[in-house]
Formats: structure tokens, C-alpha cells, sequence
């Protein structure tokens, strides 16, 4: 059967994983238990605490992404290796791929070491080393874990790709929540780089990268010139959504820092969850786009990311009516946050587009690199501003209502980006950003009600 041999030949899989209906619930079951673990985190830990833990988790995000675009170019060439009747070079590609990302963790780890101790030294680090170490590196051990299953997706080999990421996600809620029970934040991390390190293991021993294949200093250049666009955005994306806890850490007092920092990872919880659902849309429409003329599905775009802004809006505004009485009653040591997780949830349907967008900007546009080296930065740049000039005003208040301010900018350099390319025309571009806005300014009155 397509898709199981490997799984088969390589371990005892129940039969029960190899039925569609079931593998296919794999990730988004692991996905919400990874959401619930992250809003249980939160209990288990003082508001100090947790503002460390909010600012070393992100180096564990950064370090999971870190493959400076193997995974994006595995995505792009083998398919079209396949397709185009090449298998042995689509093998030859994986197998240099997972060598690639060996070189990256290892040489990643080595920056990541004399970077963070030299911050140490000289006392710039807003954390503990040994704790930022174990974050980084149990990052990078997620990176190379996920090696084979990238190559699984490339190849759609949709049941090995599932079973692989559902056994990689479910460290985030086995290993993240006993690591924290039984050792606080450095129990967390040392957990999760036990939990990866074995994965990683296990799973290059079921696809083992072959020495013949390996690729040597040149080549591992060349492949990394190739993907570093597309990483750049994946990574300028990634760091953006939790950029506002580390601008927020330099001008927000030390004692009051867990409260925004409360709020932030509820914001990220709720962006990251919403965006990974844009797996199920952009590939369908990508393949519609291919053969379509300029401009074709301008209305289909504007019609469905309408729609994802309604809905999105909708439960935001619920969010927003029961934000104070929820933290209130469930976490009762950060109820100062709830104003401040009003405001930063006014954000959430903005990045929510930019996230769905994202993947069809970089597929379609000219230019992938302007995303990842213009767009993106500039946005991230809006938002250092913004909370540098706000936040001494107005606090944690100021905190959030920069990440609004400066991802309404972002959504417009996407849709411009995409009128540019031909595939919104300009008045569905400018129809799109006005229904943001007016989502946004809807919800900001609402959340002003609400505090008021």
C-alpha cells in the first residue's frame, strides 16, 4: 500500500494508523493538546516565572524552524522530481537534505553556545543560561527530527508524515508538561532534548542519511543559497508573532513583565493554532492558481479570506467578553493581565490573515526574497517602534495595541505584494484591508466597552 511501506518495514505499526480517517485526525489532535498544555503552563508557574519562561521558550521555536530552507526547497523540488518521472534524483535530493540539516544543527549549536555565554558574561541575557543552552538545543534536536518527515511530505507519503509529526508534536505535551513538573523551566527543556534527541534517532535510523550521498562544503552552500529566501520568512514570520515579548521585556519593569508576557502566549497561542489551518487551504488553491489566468481567482481570495476574518473576528470577540471573568477564575495570579489580553486579542484577525496569505505570497510572487527581507522586517520594525513610543505611556496597554498598529501594515504590503503578482486585483486588495480594518476597529471598541 502506498505510503505505509515504510512505516511497515520499520516497525510494527497497528493497522488501526494506517486508516485515513485516523491518521488524518493525528495532527490536529496533538495540535489542540498542544494548545491546552500551553494555556495549563501558565498555572503551574509564578508570574516571574513565566516571563522567563516566555522569553527562553521562543529560543526552543527559533531553533525547531532553523534549517536555513532545507524543508521549503523539499517541498518545491522533490514533487517536481517525482512528477516529472525522476525518482532517483528526488532520493538523491532527500538524502542530501537530511545531511544538510545535520550541518546546520551542529554548526548551530556551536554559534548558539558562544553567543549566549558571551551574552552571559557580559550580563545581557534576560534569563539563565542553562536554560537558554537547553531551549536552543532541544530546538535544533526538533529541527533534525523533523528531517525525515519533511521528506515524508514532499513525497506524500501522507500516513508517514502524520504518524511522524503526531509522535514529534506529542514531546510538546508528554515531555513540556512532566519536564515542568518535575523541574521547573530547565526540567522542561531537558525533557523535551531527551524526547528529540531519541527521535531523532529513531527516525533517521527508519531513513538513514547514506554517506555516499553526503554533500560537500560547496554543494551544502549552493542548497542553503537556494532555500535562504524562503527561510527568511518562515523565520521573520516566526519571530515577528513573538517579537512583541522581547521589545515589551526591555521597557516593561522586570515585576510586571509576566503579566504582558501572560497575555503574549495566549496571542501566540491563538495565532499559531489559527494559522496552521491555512495547510488545508493554501495547497488547493495553489494548484488552482497554476492554472488559472491573472486574476482569475481575485474574488475566490477576497470571498474566503473574508469569511476567515469574519469568523476569526467573531470568536475574537467572545475572547474579548470573557477575557476578565476567564482569567479571573482560572489564573488567578495574572488577573492584572486580562486588559492586556483585551488589546493584544484586537490583533489577532490581522495576523491571522498575514499567516494564511504568507504561503500564497511566497508561492506566487516574483520575488519570494521581498517577503522574508522587506516585508516582514519592516512590519517587525513598526512594531519595536510602536512599543518603545507606547509603552512607557500606557504600559502593557501600549504593548498590545503596537501589535495591532504595526500588523495592519503588514497585511497591506501582502496584499500589495499579491496585486503585484497578479493575483488580486487592486480593488479586492483594498476591499480585503478594509475589512480587516474594520474588524480591527470593531474589536478595539469592543475591548474599550468592555474595560471601560
Amino acid at each position: 500500500m502506498p505510503g505505509t511501506t515504510v512505516l511497515a518495514r520499520r516497525f510494527p505499526v497497528p493497522a488501526l494508523l494506517l486508516k485515513p480517517a485516523v491518521f488524518g485526525s493525528l495532527i490536529p489532535t496533538v495540535t489542540a493538546l498542544n494548545a491546552l498544555v500551553g494555556l495549563l503552563l501558565p498555572m503551574l508557574m509564578t508570574p516571574g516565572q513565566f516571563g522567563e519562561y516566555s522569553l527562553v521558550v521562543t529560543l526552543f521555536q527559533y531553533g525547531l524552524i532553523f534549517d536555513l530552507g532545507a524543508s521549503q526547497l523539499a517541498d518545491r523540488r522533490i514533487p517536481a522530481q517525482l512528477g516529472g518521472n525522476r525518482p532517483e534524483e528526488a532520493e538523491r535530493l532527500g538524502q542530501r537534505l537530511l545531511w544538510l540539516r545535520l550541518y546546520i544543527a551542529a554548526a548551530t549549536a556551536v554559534v548558539l553556545v558562544l553567543v549566549l555565554t558571551t551574552l552571559a558574561v557580559a550580563r545581557g541575557l534576560p534569563f539563565r543560561l542553562e536554560a537558554a543552552l537547553l531551549a536552543g538545543l532541544a530546538g535544533l534536536l526538533y529541527m533534525v527530527s523533523l528531517g525525515p518527515a519533511c521528506i515524508y511530505r514532499a513525497r506524500s507519503l501522507r500516513r508517514n508524515y502524520a504518524v511522524s509529526i503526531a509522535v514529534l508534536s506529542s514531546g510538546l505535551v508528554v515531555a513540556r508538561l512532566s519536564g515542568m513538573l518535575l523541574g521547573g523551566t530547565v526540567g522542561c527543556f531537558v525533557a523535551l532534548g531527551l524526547w528529540y534527541g531519541a527521535f531523532a534517532v529513531l527516525l533517521h535510523w527508519q531513513m538513514p542519511p547514506r554517506l555516499a550521498e553526503r554533500p560537500g562544503p560547496t554543494e551544502a552552500v549552493l542548497l542553503v543559497g537556494q532555500g535562504l529566501a524562503l527561510f527568511a520568512t518562515s523565520f521573520m514570520w516566526a519571530f515577528h508573532v513573538t517579537a512583541n515579548r522581547w521589545f515589551a521585556a526591555q521597557v516593561i519593569p522586570a515585576g510586571d513583565f509576566g503579566q504582558f508576557a501572560f497575555a503574549a502566549n495566549i496571542f501566540a497561542l491563538l495565532v499559531g493554532t489559527a494559522s496552521g489551518f491555512s495547510a488545508f487551504y493554501y495547497p488547493k488553491f495553489m494548484e488552482r492558481l497554476a492554472g488559472a489566468a491573472p486574476f482569475a481567482l481575485s474574488r475566490l481570495l477576497l470571498r474566503d479570506c473574508a469569511r476567515l476574518l469574519g469568523a476569526t473576528a467573531a470568536i475574537t470577540a467572545v475572547g474579548l467578553l470573557l477575557a476578565g471573568p476567564m482569567v479571573g477564575y482560572v489564573y488567578p495570579a495574572y488577573t492584572h493581565s486580562a486588559a492586556d489580553v483585551r488589546v493584544l486579542l484586537v490583533a489577532v484577525p490581522p495576523l491571522v490573515l498575514a499567516s494564511w496569505l504568507m504561503p500564497i505570497s511566497l508561492s506566487a510572487g516574483r520575488q519570494p526574497w521581498i517577503d522574508g527581507l522587506v516585508v516582514y522586517p519592516a512590519a517587525t520594525v513598526l512594531l519595536c517602534a510602536a512599543i518603545f513610543l507606547l509603552v512607557p505611556l500606557y504600559g502593557g496597554l501600549g504593548a498590545g495595541a503596537a501589535s495591532t498598529l504595526s500588523s495592519l501594515p503588514l497585511v497591506a504590503m501582502q496584499l500589495l505584494l499579491l496585486s503585484r503578482a497578479r493575483v488580486l486585483r487592486a480593488p479586492d486588495a483594498a476591499a480585503l484591508f478594509g475589512v480587516a480594518l474594520l474588524g480591527c476597529a470593531g474589536l478595539a471598541a469592543l475591548a474599550w466597552m468592555v474595560g471601560a
